[in-house]
């Protein structure tokens, strides 16, 4: 099977970690081998990196991804960080627009900046937030931001969760036209709202891309649908929406299929053991009436899908996912503790140097394949 390279489009490579750190595990240098990635993600070519904000639960250590990707920014040139995701029913919201505008600052302009409602049950449960207001929040939250980045005046906000007089910011955002990014996690509504407001919309790693017989979980064709339709509506470009959309996929690139099953096995359990305990099963199956028993690694693997084998076997699985749903702008590897760093960074290599390369500009892949067969062509003359 050849390789599709389709039209001008190309497609984007990152990485976004929880980030998973098992509990039994030393933390500070988890800490440390997530700074050692993202430096190494982007000396291979990876466009952007994204690390989310929990508070409980024992994984997902990272209580500030702001701090943990201000140090990230001083050993890096290039790579774009995202925030993945602020949750903003916990923040007041003027001081989130303050610390992600000076962040912005410190990176040179190469801030993402990601917002969401918080997700995880046990941090919900921590800030005794009401689950009914944690959406309504962070709409509220988000709107504060965009005023305030948008004005060099003061602005005051009377609100149903936030209220104050007179605020503005000292230093206002480095790039003129902040990228605002919105993760969806169980309904279309995030990614309606992308495409109303020219967001960046984010699909979490688990979602699969075709969902057969589950009332009312999304699949990732639903959340281009969503994305495109209201883009649509809204005036804007579908194209450009779809371009700006990321999706997060399980990746893990060895010698063979075989191997790289073997090689991860162990930490696929633990990760799956934990995530199946907060309840995400329902959102992973294809069909309501699976068991979720039956969520074994090689179910996963196959139809969520995953992308897990050789280089070729990546490069077929990508375009299947692409050609699914309809198209889309960047892939997001989910950033994991399955292995050692250095099997782990064999993989981002390899996916580096076999895969990235075949979506890329029609063009280069043409010119690459005449310089090739002009070198062919001096050997035999």
């Amino acid at each position: 099977m050849g390789v599709r390279i389709w039209g001008e489009l190309s497609v984007e490579f990152g990485l976004f970690a929880m980030p998973e750190h098992f509990p039994w595990e030393n933390w500070t240098l988890a800490f440390d081998r997530d700074i050692d990635t993202i430096v190494r993600a982007e000396q291979l070519g990876f466009e952007e990196f994204w690390i989310g904000e929990h508070h409980s639960g024992g994984y997902e250590p990272v209580p500030a991804p702001d701090l943990l990707l201000a140090k990230a920014s001083g050993l890096t040139h290039r790579i774009r960080l995202g925030t993945g995701t602020v949750n903003l029913p916990y923040h007041d919201p003027f001081l989130v627009a303050e610390r992600l505008a000076f962040l912005d600052h410190l990176t040179h302009g190469r801030l993402l900046y990601g917002l969401g409602a918080g997700a995880l049950l046990s941090d919900r449960d921590l800030m005794k937030m009401d689950p009914e207001q944690s959406r309504p929040r962070m709409l509220e939250a988000m709107d504060v931001i965009e005023r305030l980045f948008a004005s060099r005046e003061p602005i005051s906000h009377h609100g149903e969760f936030w209220q104050f007089e007179n605020r503005r910011l000292q230093v206002p955002p480095y790039q003129a036209h902040p990228p605002i990014a919105v993760a969806g996690l169980t309904g279309t509504h995030n990614f309606k709202m992308c495409g109303e407001r020219g967001y960046l919309p984010l699909s979490v790693y688990f979602t699969p891309t075709h969902i057969e017989a589950n009332p009312g979980i999304p699949d990732l064709v639903a959340h281009g649908k969503a994305l495109v339709e209201a883009a649509e509506s809204a005036g804007r470009d579908p194209e450009l929406a779809r371009s700006q959309w990321r999706i997060t996929r399980e990746v893990y690139v060895s010698d063979s299929r075989e191997q790289a099953f073997e090689e991860i096995r162990e930490g696929v359990r633990a990760s799956y053991d934990y995530l199946i305990a907060l309840g995400v099963g329902p959102l992973i199956k294809r069909d309501a009436a699976m068991a979720e028993a039956d969520l074994t690694f090689e179910w996963m693997a196959e139809n969520v899908p995953w992308i897990i084998g050789t280089p070729s076997d990546c490069i077929e699985q990508i375009q299947g996912i692409y050609d699914a749903v309809g198209g889309f702008g960047v892939l997001l590897i989910n950033n994991r503790d399955w292995t050692t760093s250095d099997r782990w960074h064999r993989s981002l290599e390899l996916f580096a140097r076999k895969v990235m390369p075949a979506f890329r500009h029609r063009e280069h892949q043409a010119l690459r394949r005449d310089l090739a067969d002009y070198a062919v062509s001096l050997l035999q003359e």
